[in-house]
């Protein structure tokens, strides 16, 4: 915030007074921000773990109010379940490629999207036969 309204010209003096106010009337709280930020990325627009944890800090959000906002959603933030039918949509849309390139193809979405490389191994392994196949 104090950042914001220094591009917007305002001097030292006001920012400070302007940011303490709006403390005292709660309308500053990070860990509120971070909780409701990934709660709408959990719902809206699912991610991995580490995006959530770069766009965070890219707002100005440090470490602890993160591991703190992130203990919130101890239990129900499960990158697996969130990068699963993420997955399964791209499957669908690359129907008709080999499944070596298929599969590089749904590896590469899901790291933009911030998942773990043991998760996204997981959810390929579960979507790709990889045992030998009965003849």
């Amino acid at each position: 915030m104090a950042l914001r309204l220094k591009q917007k010209g305002h001097r030292g003096v006001i920012i400070a007074v302007t940011i303490d106010s709006l403390k005292t009337k709660g309308m500053l709280d990070d860990l509120a921000f971070a909780k409701l930020w990934i709660g709408n990325r959990m719902s809206l627009k699912p991610a991995g773990k580490s995006l959530i944890i770069g766009e965070l800090r890219s707002k100005g959000i440090n470490d602890a109010t993160i591991d703190e906002a992130f203990g919130g959603y101890e239990g129900s933030y499960k990158e697996y379940e969130l990068a699963l039918p993420l997955a399964r949509k791209k499957i669908r849309t690359i129907k008709g490629v080999e499944p070596e390139k298929a599969k590089r193809k749904v590896f590469d979405f899901l790291v933009r999207r911030g998942f773990s490389r043991n998760t996204i191994w997981k959810v390929i392994k579960d979507n790709y036969d990889y045992g030998p196949t009965e003849e």
